[in-house]
């Protein structure tokens, strides 16, 4: 585990720590619009500010809430809260997505699931995994045995949605794309549909390399297997007749 990812986890146990502790109606207030276009909450600005005092020195960091923040060789890109609703509205499905990148690639990156302590990182080869309470991490194993999907933004395109139900396949969309892209390895897919943006992609994306990746201006596919990532392909493209 190296220094960066260190200092992100510590980060995330004191935001952890504090979640736990209650909720604050700070937490709920509104202040504008961030870097990323959406509004910001008091529970964006909380985490945002305790990880911009541990990663600072690591380089400049580019929040979703603040935009640049500080200068240096490395850029951390940064989602403070991946999921805020979620969080505003008590539903336990949000965290925080951190990618540090030199040159424009990914070297290193942290996931981590607020509501129940859960951390996945990478540095090089596999991605990790563990719980914050327990500083123990394992490699991420492959869950073959999924039947349950993550359709991130279904509610947006129902007639994509429409067509996953029409071929009785299960899916779920529950509102935090990074963390649903941590979880790849355990689902039996990810779709996202829509513009994407860095911070909720740089962290998530790179853990899901060796993962069958499909990739268009408008869709994103990952799963572990080639079939069903191209399945899916075709399905939501109407390329073929799905029988």
């Amino acid at each position: 585990m190296t220094p960066f990812v260190e200092a992100v986890i510590g980060a995330a146990t004191e935001i952890y720590g504090r979640l736990r502790s209650g909720w604050v109606e700070e937490y709920g207030r509104h202040f504008g619009v961030g870097a990323g276009g959406d509004r910001t909450a008091g529970i964006d600005r909380m985490a945002e500010s305790i990880y911009l005092e541990a990663l600072s020195p690591f380089g400049a960091v580019d929040s979703e809430e603040s935009g640049i923040v500080g200068s240096g060789e490395a850029t951390i890109v940064l989602d403070p809260i991946d999921g805020s609703d979620n969080a505003l509205s008590g539903l336990p499905y949000f965290g925080s997505s951190i990618a540090l990148e030199r040159g424009g690639r990914v070297e290193e990156a942290v996931v981590v699931n607020l509501a129940n302590g859960e951390i996945f990182y990478r540095c090089e080869g596999a991605p990790m995994r563990g719980k914050i309470a327990e500083r123990s991490f394992a490699p991420v194993v492959r869950r073959d045995a999924a039947t349950v999907g993550v359709f991130e933004k279904a509610y947006a395109y129902p007639t994509l949605a429409e067509r996953f139900l029409q071929r009785g396949m299960k899916f779920r969309s529950p509102g935090a794309v990074a963390l649903s892209l941590a979880y790849a390895h355990d689902l039996q897919f990810v779709v996202f549909a829509g513009p994407r943006r860095r911070y909720d992609f740089a962290a998530a994306l790179w853990m899901c390399e060796g993962l069958e990746r499909i990739e268009t201006d408008h869709l994103l596919i990952v799963s572990k297997e080639e079939r069903i990532a191209s399945d899916l392909h075709d399905l939501l493209l109407h390329r073929k007749d799905q029988e």
